[in-house]
């Protein structure tokens, strides 16, 4: 059967985007099958469908959601992690969420979630600054070691923080106008990831001129 892979566009900055995409892909007759690497959407060649998609979040969820869900006239075609879920219904079905406070709820379990994973990360890269500091003055071997994990670190903290941002200005914007613009939060996020990439290859930069 033929696939063809397109990229995320990053669900917690783009959620509204990306599944009006993976409508107008049914339509042309690419019916979403799978995520693949957390970065692809798997897609089938079928026949053109009319359904629309939606995005949901659930930790451990069960059979007792998933029923909740389809008896409602939304089935299952993916999940990630057993936290993130993506839904598909014939257009015209009744949204997932069609009110403000569980819409806020739908969002405050992830945000919680990337909350904890961003100071975690935050509080290992500190560690590990501190051991990088010690290596370099007495245990100088496991200085490329200490800086490999740091910058796998680095890594963990963006993928936490960035979406940590999002939800969270997802939240706000709903408390506030009842509704989410994905593109006013995809553009502050931009701003946002630009200026730490800014600061951490001002401060690779800095790191090697000490070097030298």
């Amino acid at each position: 059967m033929k696939s063809k892979y397109v990229m995320i566009n990053g669900l917690a900055f783009s959620e509204e985007s990306d599944m009006e995409k993976l409508k107008e892909y049914a339509r042309q007759g690419w019916i979403l099958e799978d995520i693949v690497g957390g970065f692809f959407y798997k897609l089938r060649k079928d026949k053109s469908q009319d359904i629309i998609y939606n995005l949901d979040y659930q930790t451990e969820a069960n059979e007792e959601y998933f029923t909740i869900f389809k008896e409602a006239g939304w089935n299952r075609i993916v999940s990630v992690e057993n936290y993130m879920h993506i839904f598909s219904a014939q257009a015209g079905t009744k949204p997932i969420y069609s009110d403000r406070d569980s819409e806020i709820d739908k969002y405050t379990s992830i945000r919680n979630l990337t909350r904890k994973g961003t100071l975690y990360s935050l509080i290992l890269a500190i560690a590990l600054i501190g051991l990088l500091v010690v290596s370099l003055v007495a245990i100088k071997p496991i200085f490329l070691i200490i800086v490999g994990l740091l910058i796998i670190d680095i890594f963990v903290f963006v993928f936490n923080f960035m979406p940590y941002l999002a939800y969270n200005s997802r939240i706000k914007q709903i408390k506030k106008d009842g509704t989410c613009n994905s593109k006013a939060i995809d553009n502050k996020s931009s701003w946002i990831l630009y200026a730490i990439s800014g600061v951490l290859w001002l401060a690779i930069g800095i790191w090697h001129l000490i070097g030298t």
